[in-house]
């Protein structure tokens, strides 16, 4: 059963991309025109993230900062823009991230990935952090609907070990109809 979740998970990632992906092709030219005239800065943030099995991943943003951030180190000096706190409070600079989804690279619902240097830390300093990068990263997961006090930012072990609490929980019990609930949840958040 687990060869067939993971290939119905993925085809259901797949034709949810593509779906999702239809409006956006109209939404997309205004977000990145808003964003072009705010600054003249780039339109997409591109960042290192840690995906399955510990492989790197690009996963895709609106740019909602005033600079770029590698991933590999862990310190950050940028600020949000004004249009970046819209397009993040909306969600909606997560929208790039559905060509990831169509890509492989994540699946709709699944522990976030994180960045490169902080995942470096947990998994020296949190029993167990790497067991999250046994399944695809998500957009959305159990962690994320749970817990809306993730660490965001900087290093924080004692949220990440309440995070990984919830990843693991997901791991364990992870299925379609466990993974639709997921995604009802964070659709109704």
């Amino acid at each position: 059963t687990h060869y067939g979740y993971t290939f119905f998970k993925r085809v259901c990632d797949s034709i949810g991309a593509c779906l999702l992906l239809l409006p956006c092709i109209v939404l997309f030219p205004f977000i990145m025109l808003a964003i072009k005239l705010q600054d003249g800065g780039a339109v997409f943030y591109k960042s290192d993230r840690v995906g399955q099995y510990n492989k790197p991943v690009w996963i895709y943003k609106f740019r909602t900062m005033t600079g770029m951030d590698s991933g590999e180190t862990l310190a950050t000096k940028h600020i949000v823009t004004p249009l970046g706190r819209l397009l993040r409070k909306t969600r909606f600079d997560e929208l790039p991230q559905l060509w990831n989804i169509l890509r492989g690279d994540l699946s709709f619902v699944g522990p976030r990935p994180e960045l490169p240097a902080r995942a470096r830390v947990y998994a020296e300093t949190i029993p167990y952090y790497t067991m999250r990068h046994l399944i695809k990263p998500g957009l959305s997961g159990w962690a994320q609907i749970n817990n809306f006090e993730v660490p965001r930012g900087e290093i924080d072990i004692a949220e990440t070990i309440n995070k990984l609490s919830f990843d693991l929980y997901y791991l364990k019990r992870h299925s379609l109809l466990f993974d639709f609930e997921i995604i009802l949840k964070t659709i109704k958040i």
